[in-house]
């Protein structure tokens, strides 16, 4: 179960990618709430990540969440659990057209789950890998799609999920986001904002 929890909370770090075209310089912050299907306790948290573009190919990204479980009964116990995740990866994006972008990901991956309640004193954490690749799509010049398959390897498990993200740029520098992820264990819902630089 903790481990679900987990993989759910992975997940709902924002997909590490907008170039002029697209920006791969930003702050994203996002809030996350969870389905996880397997063990039916869902989640919620929050998520912070960014990007800087090293050149006009490569970029660096990094991100980290907090996610906090509802109350969950085994037995005549009854606690909760909270999950810290965070990565840090290397990427490269190419333009295929104009407006559309392929970009693929890769790096460490660090994730850590405590319980509290009746299971306090109950923790893991565990170092693994993951993997990203996907497209992004611009629509209208204020309007962005894009689509991602992440690959994560953590806890000896392995888990994989495909993400779709819509992106509004308010302003230049300003975008407001959200997207939906569905996994093996878990679907996620996101929303926030993205600051460019």
């Amino acid at each position: 179960m903790r481990h679900a929890l987990l993989a759910a909370a992975l997940i709902a770090a924002p997909a590490t990618v907008m170039a002029e075209g697209f920006s791969y310089s930003y702050l994203d912050a996002r809030y996350f709430s969870t389905d996880t299907d397997a063990v039916s306790v869902n989640q919620q948290g929050g998520a912070l990540s960014g990007s800087f573009a090293l050149t006009p190919m490569f970029y660096v990204a990094a991100d980290g969440s907090y996610g906090k479980s509802e109350k969950v009964a085994v037995g005549t116990a009854t606690g909760s659990f909270e999950t810290i995740s965070g990565s840090a990866r290397l990427g490269a994006h190419y333009p295929i057209t104009e407006v559309l972008d392929v970009l693929a990901n890769a790096g460490a991956l660090y994730g850590e789950v405590k319980g509290k309640g009746a299971f306090n004193g109950e923790s893991e954490d565990d170092i693994g890998y993951v993997g990203e690749v996907g497209l992004r799509l611009a629509l209208i010049p204020k309007l962005e799609v894009g689509a991602f398959y992440n690959y994560q390897d953590i806890f000896s498990d392995s888990t994989s999920a495909f993400t779709a993200e819509l992106q509004y740029h308010v302003v230049e520098k300003f975008t407001v986001v959200g997207s939906a992820v569905s996994g093996r264990n878990a679907d996620v819902y996101t929303i926030g904002g993205r600051y460019h630089f």
